[in-house]
């Protein structure tokens, strides 16, 4: 190790055997295993990349029927107080919380802050803007994967040449941002009818940040969304004030804070997990140690271990601090390992995934919400 200046200069060999670039070898162990799996028992995801990014004159799909139908049954009665909506990533399955949002509608309970993440961040804005649960998923199940889909194939031909000096992306983004603009306006973060708020995360400071009334009230909505689900090496950065801005999803799966530290306290949260196994528990791997390239079942623990940490502290602060009623209506399983991607390119289960998303929520608000301990007891 050498110093430059009074700043430590790590040689390749220090930074090949840094013990937090474990976690990164690992995730690149992990990732090859889940995309050769893919590719080798699932040729639908391979035909789902295809015609997310490079759609053909025959892929053509039927016009969407009508996501809801009338509410069976009668009206669960309404969340009391303020209500706060706190909801995982987990890219296109966080089209559930198109169906929360109207399950909450349908027992006349009114939201008045959302937290999102990376992949909820698509629905949750458009919901903070005042559209109505019905009219998002209209919005949602009518676009089309080459409405939000923009390849930068110029950059990607010149990976090669260029050593990959200043490519960090597949996706521009940019279709995506316009996708929202066209239905949204220049509508700001600041004019949202219900407060939402969304983590980023920059590259060159490693640090979280959130987008919200509150934190960057004249940034447009559609540019928010944008920089919320800009995943690494999947769409590239958002640059702002001369960093680059990512999806906060890749630091905290579940954000907390704004509803309890940004926007006034509530008294009921609904939580929204669709990105980790029930309670965010880790996968189980028992008996890890007894099968065929043993370290692979390992790091796919290690890669995850601080990220559903997190998530699970963040859920006993809430239960510690509000009324939690926690719901889970689309199984983690779709989102894990390729089918993160393919939940995005490919949006034909947003409406199922939307209907699960209400009978869940519906489900939950017919039994009684955690309670938090009594401070005066």
């Amino acid at each position: 190790m050498a110093t430059t200046g009074g700043r430590r200069s790590d040689s390749a060999l220090d930074a090949a055997l840094d013990i937090f670039r474990i976690r990164q070898y690992f995730n690149v162990i992990v990732r090859a295993r889940d995309v050769s799996a893919a590719i080798g028992k699932d040729a639908r995801f391979l035909r789902t990349v295809r015609r997310g990014m490079l759609p053909l004159p025959f892929d053509r799909r039927p016009a969407p029927a009508r996501v809801f139908g009338p509410l069976q049954g009668a009206a669960p009665p309404p969340l009391p107080g303020r209500v706060g909506v706190v909801s995982t990533g987990g890219s296109g399955a966080l089209a559930s919380l198109v169906g929360v949002a109207k399950a909450l509608e349908d027992s006349g309970t009114q939201v008045s802050v959302y937290s999102v993440c990376s992949g909820s961040a698509l629905f949750g804005f458009p919901l903070g803007a005042g559209m109505s649960p019905d009219e998002v998923a209209e919005l949602s199940a009518s676009a089309r994967p080459s409405d939000y889909i923009d390849i930068g194939w110029r950059e990607i031909a010149a990976l090669v040449p260029t050593l990959a000096r200043g490519w960090n992306g597949i996706l521009y983004g940019d279709k995506l941002e316009a996708f929202y603009r066209s239905h949204l306006g220049d509508l700001t973060l600041a004019q949202l009818r219900t407060p939402t708020y969304a983590p980023v995360w920059n590259v060159e400071h490693n640090r979280l940040d959130y987008l919200g009334p509150r934190t960057c009230p004249d940034m447009p909505v559609a540019h928010a969304i944008r920089t919320a689900v800009s995943m690494p090496l999947f769409i590239k950065p958002v640059v702002r004030d001369g960093l680059s801005w990512c999806d906060g999803g890749i630091v905290d799966i579940f954000p907390v804070r704004p509803v309890l530290d940004i926007e006034p306290a509530v008294d009921t949260a609904v939580a929204v997990n669709c990105f980790y196994p029930h309670e965010f528990g880790g996968e189980d791997v028992t008996g890890w140690n007894d099968r065929p390239l043993s370290i692979i079942s390992a790091a796919s623990q290690v890669r995850t271990s601080q990220h559903a940490q997190l998530a699970r502290e963040h859920l006993a602060r809430l239960r510690r601090q509000t009324r939690t009623l926690l719901v889970e209506p689309v199984p983690y399983w779709k989102v894990a390992g390729t089918g993160f991607y393919e939940q995005f390119l490919d949006n034909s289960e947003w409406p199922q995934f939307m209907r699960a998303g209400r009978a869940a929520m519906l489900a939950g608000l017919r039994r009684p919400p955690d309670q938090p301990p009594d401070t005066n007891a």
